[in-house]
């Protein structure tokens, strides 16, 4: 069974009790799945079915349902398992981009300082430093050019130092906050469908079971133009996913009835289930790093690529193949080191501002919502149809925990 996981969250959230209108209203899901998938749940985990007098069915499930799923489908141990070493790996590959960073700019910079050195020493030496050979001298490692190249490990090691103890008093540690900079932190929306039809769901719950097209357009995005938006046909998927019915008023004006959601357990609606007036998506940012990381972080990106120019420079006589492919390597890495967060940063304000038109289009639509006179007489036709059932103890007619015998006879009695 191929468990949804935001219907085993909403039958946790509602008590383990519930209809397929309350777990549809919860989530946003279809009405036809949440059937199904609830209908797969109860036999997978050995759950029980109530009806009621009405025909309506109740869902009970074991609070301890997710153990027992998980011991008797090895293709969700498996995923748990996976879910487990990819977030250990993602963070690995997280924190290698800041490692790399490090690396990067302690080789460039004490390659540098080496040959400074080298050169210094050879001219007080009055050794010959013509043709590149105090150069070469660094890269010969069998004579006293090693005991050199040693010399400057403690400077660079009390260069870092005060690197780390920064970044160790910060809630986002320094190798995050690079990569953070780099490659930023995500979508923020990437619930917005979720939340987008849970809001619908949980007003149409709200209002009854019936719901106006002025009601539903402040949480869509696209209402169509012309004769689309004339005859609301951006309802539609609407009423498919929550098994909708239009109604026509004697002015020709469409309402829309949804029976599944009129039918509840819930004794009231709780204050998870409030409605916002529009569906509003979550501004991007460039990263949640803080300023003093993010400024670290850009001023250790230009220095590394200003250091690689540097060593290039005083490399360019050197022919050895794979030192020039070595400085390809690092020139290639701090040039995107660069280029990426500052063509990330166009990006982000491009997408924010269409966050923005987004949001003020939506918020736009349930300002009309109060302003339109014409709206009224369309609640007020809808509210023939708004109706609202909550099921108790004593409309249940049959379970699936008892034999039927014995069900019958607790009836007569």
């Amino acid at each position: 069974m191929n468990a949804n996981p935001q219907l085993m969250t909403a039958v946790e959230q509602l008590g383990y009790r519930v209809t397929c209108g309350d777990v549809a209203t919860q989530t946003g899901i279809r009405i036809e799945a949440a059937r199904s998938g609830l209908l797969a749940l109860a036999n997978q985990t050995g759950g029980h079915l109530q009806v009621t007098d009405t025909g309506e069915v109740i869902y009970v499930l074991s609070p301890d349902f997710r153990r027992i799923l998980l011991r008797k489908s090895v293709k969700l141990q498996l995923k748990a398992w996976l879910d487990r070493f990819s977030a250990v790996g993602f963070y690995l590959v997280k924190i290698s981009f800041g490692i790399f960073l490090i690396t990067s700019i302690s080789v460039v910079y004490l390659t540098i300082l080496a040959i400074a050195l080298s050169a210094i020493f050879s001219s007080e030496g009055g050794g010959d430093c013509g043709d590149d050979n105090c150069v070469l001298g660094i890269f010969d490692w069998g004579g006293t050019s090693s005991n050199s190249a040693n010399l400057p490990t403690s400077t660079a090691t009390s260069q870092l130092e005060p690197i780390r103890a920064k970044t160790q008093r910060k809630p986002l540690n320094f190798l995050e906050a690079v990569f953070s900079v780099l490659f930023g932190d995500g979508n923020p929306n990437t619930d917005l469908e979720q939340r987008r039809w849970s809001y619908i769901g949980n007003l149409i719950h709200r209002q009854r079971g019936v719901a106006i097209a002025e009601q539903i357009a402040p949480y869509l995005d696209d209402l169509g133009q012309g004769y689309d938006r004339e005859y609301e046909n951006y309802m539609l998927p609407v009423l498919t996913k929550f098994n909708g019915i239009p109604e026509v008023s004697p002015t020709g004006q469409l309402v829309y009835h949804f029976p599944d959601l009129q039918t509840t357990l819930k004794d009231a609606p709780d204050r998870s289930s409030r409605v916002p007036k529009s569906l509003r998506e979550r501004k991007w940012k460039f990263t949640k790093a803080t300023p003093e990381q993010t400024n670290w972080s850009i001023a250790l990106f230009a220095a590394n690529l200003v250091g690689i120019g540097v060593l290039a420079l005083l490399l360019k006589g050197l022919v050895s193949s794979w030192i020039v492919g070595a400085l390809v390597i690092l020139a290639l890495y701090g040039a995107g080191l660069v280029i990426i967060p500052s063509c990330r940063y166009f990006w982000v304000k491009a997408q924010d501002r269409q966050v923005r038109q987004r949001n003020h289009f939506r918020h736009q639509q349930a300002n009309l919502l109060q302003q339109n006179g014409e709206v009224q007489a369309k609640l007020d036709y809808a509210q023939q149809f708004a109706k609202q059932y909550r099921i108790t103890d004593r409309d249940i007619i049959y379970t699936t925990e008892e034999d039927a015998l014995s069900q019958e006879f607790k009836r007569l009695e």
